[in-house]
């Protein structure tokens, strides 16, 4: 009837509850059918097999025209968090999985039947196969006549905030647990104590909670999610340690909370608070430390922590608490990881192994809005784990971009799946649903409008001799071109020089003789290198970039065989699985931010800047892939990188060579190379798929 204008006159005649789900028996009781009443009929169910099994066979029994197998009465099937379940996981063609199948009899029931989906990562649908049909349940649920993306409120903490714009004051590395909590654990992992990190985490939860307090915000919701690991005993170690501390602390606070700062603070719980507030909030805060230490007892004392998952008594239901809030710690596993809302969130503490886009960004149960305490919200994550959620935001924007060239050209979401498909990321967002249990897995993939670079190396020291020797080839071969980097753009204030016009030939030869880790997938030598061929009258001349840094400070590594000096960029080194493996830091990134409008003019840079204010004024920072669409020209990125961490003395070492690559858009059909990779890489680089705790025990 429109919005704001439902009306007590027309009631919809539901066959569930809030508290009950479709029954078939008493459906039968009613004895009542579809075509018996005057208005719409409304189910609310859970994607389970045995619910569905029962809607499917009262409909079919009782709704189903004489002599037909199908009802006339048109129906709209509504599905949430459609990439979780209804997705076909089976991955032979001859097979389809329960709840898939389940949802396609249902809406093949109907003689007229629409499907909308609803998910925040979407990743997985647009992988649906278009082209699947089985005769008995009909066409598998690829997104065919529309996709439509809904933009955030400019009022919504939502990944740009926190991985990009505000990521120094929200993101806090988690780099202490390897040895009380580490990423992979088994069911009878013994909790002994919490690391420092965790600990550090609830003390900003519980200050976060006494702010809101001293602002007046005493019927508030706060909560704290933890999120370590999948299984529930660990869960439940997690949750005692965490309430025995917070126990403690609401000991500490009603028996010294009131006394003086400087007794105060001679209990360790308060002292430790106030030095947690100092990090955290005194730059921002309103409020001194004496107001929030009143205080302390009165919001620690209201605190509970509870254990979520399938198994445990507790609850978060919020609506209980109406006249007070409920303030909670919640510990758990996948129960908080999907179609939860944690009402008041301020702080996360994540320490999860899977690294599947949708799994992940599911995980993110601190986007959302933040009213009042943005200020006050902080999230702990592994750094590596940040470097994923940063790539995954970018990935989204760059789908959120296709839509809009979709519907500037009219093209349908058929051909909008297949763009998608043809992106480099498929290479990682695939892998739950694509990889099955074949040995390997090929994918047709397009570099059009992309970057990509080599942030996982060999590490043995010849190969790494190998490939800077690859560098000072391609600078020979350039001085014989009359194309010596000296006679190129010396880039002030970076260190770094750049080439224009180079030969497609030159780097190509590059890129054949550079002895690339088969980890680092995007940029296998032999399809990068037949893509480019396949564009190569648009890819004819590329700039080249030798990315250095301006200052040599003590420890530092410099490279002076190439004719002129690199000073080389530093990079820590990421956790690798295998001493083979050379990580270029955790966050898997080797270019620096704004690399990509290198080679642009000054109003190309303007141009783009300019349109992405207005699509985006609160943005802070400026993201590559709007200079990229800008660039007519490739660009090849040649890294001489000193690996090591801050402090360390490097200037002896000898540089690894690594590269990265911006392609510009093309106005040709894309096309596309095959990458092959197989399991045992997307389970190295991505881990084993979450698994329901009930299955943990």
């Amino acid at each position: 009837m429109g919005v704001g204008r439902y009306g007590l006159t027309r009631k919809p005649a539901t066959f569930t509850t809030a508290r009950k789900d479709f029954s078939k028996d008493v459906a039968e009781h009613l004895g009542i059918g579809l075509r018996d009443l005057v208005e719409p009929v409304v189910f609310v169910i859970k994607k389970n097999p045995y619910t569905l099994r029962n809607l499917i066979d009262w409909l079919k029994a009782h709704n189903a025209r004489l002599g037909t197998a199908t009802i006339d009465e048109p129906m709209l099937l509504v599905d949430d968090e459609a990439d979780n379940a209804s997705i076909n996981i089976h991955h032979r063609s001859d097979e389809i999985s329960t709840i898939n199948g389940l949802v396609r009899r249902l809406l093949t029931l109907f003689d007229r039947s629409c499907y909308v989906g609803y998910t925040a990562t979407p990743f997985a649908n647009i992988f649906i196969d278009p082209d699947d049909e089985d005769e008995m349940v009909g066409s598998d649920l690829f997104p065919r006549d529309f996709i439509v993306s809904l933009n955030s409120p400019s009022n919504y903490f939502g990944a740009d905030q926190v991985f990009r714009d505000e990521a120094e004051t929200v993101l806090r590395d988690i780099d202490d647990h390897r040895q009380l909590l580490p990423m992979s654990h088994g069911k009878d992992h013994r909790i002994s104590e919490l690391p420092p990190s965790l600990l550090e985490a609830v003390r900003v939860f519980l200050l976060a909670r006494t702010i809101r307090l001293a602002q007046g915000e005493i019927h508030a919701d706060n909560s704290m999610l933890v999120n370590v690991s999948r299984f529930v005993a660990v869960q439940r170690q997690v949750r005692n340690e965490i309430h025995n501390i917070v126990d403690n602390i609401s000991w500490s606070a009603r028996i010294n909370g009131a006394k003086p700062f400087e007794e105060a603070v001679r209990d360790p719980h308060i002292a430790a608070l106030y030095q947690v507030f100092q990090d955290h909030y005194e730059e921002t805060c309103d409020f001194d430390w004496t107001k929030i230490q009143d205080l302390l007892h009165k919001s620690v004392s209201a605190v509970n922590v509870f254990e979520i998952n399938s198994r445990s008594p507790d609850s978060l239901n919020y609506a209980d608490y109406a006249e007070t809030g409920l303030n909670v710690i919640a510990v758990g596993g996948m129960s908080l990881s999907r179609g939860l809302t944690l009402e008041g969130l301020s702080v996360s503490y994540i320490l999860r192994r899977s690294l599947m886009y949708d799994t992940l960004f599911q995980m993110a149960r601190w986007f959302g809005y933040r009213a009042g305490y943005r200020d006050l919200c902080r999230v702990w994550m592994p750094e590596v784990a940040q470097g994923w959620y940063e790539h995954i935001a970018e990935a989204v924007d760059e789908l959120r971009d296709e839509l809009v060239r979709m519907e500037s050209v009219n093209a349908t979401p058929r051909e909008f799946g297949l763009k998608v498909r043809a992106h480099p990321d498929a290479l990682m967002v695939t892998a739950r649903n694509k990889m099955g249990s074949g040995a390997t897995h090929r994918m047709m993939i397009g570099l059009a409008n992309r970057f990509v670079e080599t942030t996982i190396l060999h590490r043995d020291h010849q190969t790494i001799t190998a490939n800077l020797a690859t560098v000072e080839r391609l600078v020979k071969y350039m001085r014989q071109e009359g194309l010596g980097p000296e006679e190129g753009e010396h880039l002030k204030g970076t260190g770094s020089w750049l080439v224009r016009d180079v030969p497609l030939a030159l780097v190509d030869a590059f890129l054949a003789a550079f002895k690339n880790h088969p980890g680092s997938a995007a940029t296998a030598s032999q399809p990068v290198r037949r893509y480019i061929a396949g564009r190569n009258d648009e890819l004819r001349l590329w700039d080249v970039l030798f990315a250095g840094v301006k200052r040599r400070p003590s420890g530092s590594l410099a490279y002076d065989e190439l004719g002129f000096s690199l000073v080389c960029q530093r990079r820590a080194p990421g956790m690798a699985s295998d001493d083979s493996v050379l990580m270029v830091t955790n966050k898997q990134r080797v270019a620096s931010r704004g690399v990509e409008k290198v080679g642009l003019t000054q109003r190309e840079i303007e141009r783009a800047e300019n349109e992405f204010r207005q699509a985006r004024p609160d943005a802070k920072n400026y993201p590559d892939r709007i200079y990229r669409a800008e660039r007519t020209k490739p660009l090849l990125i040649i890294h001489l990188l000193a690996i090591g961490f801050e402090g360390e003395d490097l200037s002896s070492e000898t540089p690894v060579t690594a590269w990265s690559m911006s392609l510009p858009k093309t106005d040709r059909p894309e096309r596309r190379v095959e990458y092959i990779v197989n399991k045992t890489w997307f389970e190295e680089h991505f881990g084993e798929n979450d698994r329901d705790e009930d299955d943990e025990q």
